[in-house]
């Protein structure tokens, strides 16, 4: 498996959608239960049709308070995974847009929306620099490039966009109760996640065993990070075969995978969960950047 090299918000957002593709897999930050409303209300701006693509969950100012003093810990996963951001090339929102203006963000390969503190009067002055237009859609204010295909919505406290995109903005614009989140394998996915800082989905895209895959991050403090892989599938016979693999995998690994706990919860979708806790030297990200068993063994 190649790795892209890291040093930009696209090398890190390529990075996870490399490993998510190549490795089935899903991560649950807590263990009790917690519905993940945070994540739900982020998976509540994307389109359901969205979700044949991978789809990032961020809570950006959860994670900059985590890695103060720390933030190399956790340089892989503190970024939004926008194309919008990469830092190899000057960008449309302007060389003076920073991405600690996000609060939160959920992002796919192709749309996103963002909410934070933004200067509109810079990014503004950006778009109109870089050839964007501004015109009317629906009764909001967009800005449209014709090459790159760019569409974005613009306000002091939100940002969407989308990339080209043959509806603009349809896939930040969901309609009532088609949602992401009104989705069942991503409600599924979510709940099983809890209270996470950052979430990965990687839909199977195939009629295999695992339909739906996430990655989440939890962390009580900066040294104390939890990552848990959450598999949907399809049935309790696939549920209790992939059981029966991970915890191979932790007692094969061992001590790497020490601490993991692995469950099956049931339902006409059950979900596969194993809760990995991290130790204060292993950088958050760890299970898809260097220590891929668990992934591996969804995977096959």
């Amino acid at each position: 498996m190649r790795i892209p090299a890291r040093g930009s918000a696209v090398g890190v957002a390529t990075l996870a959608v490399v490993l998510l593709a190549s490795a089935t897999g899903c991560s649950a930050g807590s263990d009790d239960g917690d519905s993940g409303s945070e994540l739900l209300t982020g998976l509540g701006h994307l389109s359901g049709d969205t979700g044949t693509k991978q789809v990032t969950f961020l809570d950006a100012a959860d994670v900059r308070k985590l890695s103060k003093g720390d933030a190399e810990r956790f340089a892989w996963i503190s970024q939004p995974a926008s194309l919008l951001l990469d830092t190899s090339r000057p960008g449309p929102l302007g060389q003076k847009f920073r991405s600690d203006q996000i609060d939160s963000a959920v992002d796919t390969p192709e749309a996103g929306h963002w909410e934070g503190s933004f200067d509109t009067t810079a990014i503004t002055k950006s778009l109109k620099s870089e050839g964007y237009t501004r015109s009317e859609k629906d009764g909001r204010e967009v800005w449209t490039h014709a090459k790159p295909e760019v569409t974005l919505q613009v306000s002091d406290d939100q940002i969407s966009y989308s990339i080209q995109d043959s509806a603009p903005l349809a896939a930040v614009s969901p309609k009532e109760g088609s949602s992401l989140a009104d989705r069942k394998e991503f409600r599924r996915a979510a709940e099983c996640l809890g209270d996470v800082y950052r979430a990965d989905f990687n839909p199977s895209g195939s009629t295999g065993p695992v339909r739906l895959s996430a990655v989440g991050q939890q962390a009580e403090t900066a040294a104390k990070n939890t990552e848990v892989l959450c598999f949907v599938v399809e049935d309790e016979a696939a549920a209790r075969k992939l059981e029966t693999e991970l915890r191979t995998v932790v007692s094969d690994k061992s001590p790497k995978f020490d601490g993991t706990k692995v469950t099956v919860e049931k339902g006409d979708q059950p979900v596969v969960r194993a809760v990995v806790p991290d130790t204060a030297t292993q950088r958050p990200g760890r299970l898809v950047i260097s220590d891929m068993e668990l992934w591996m063994a969804a995977a096959n």
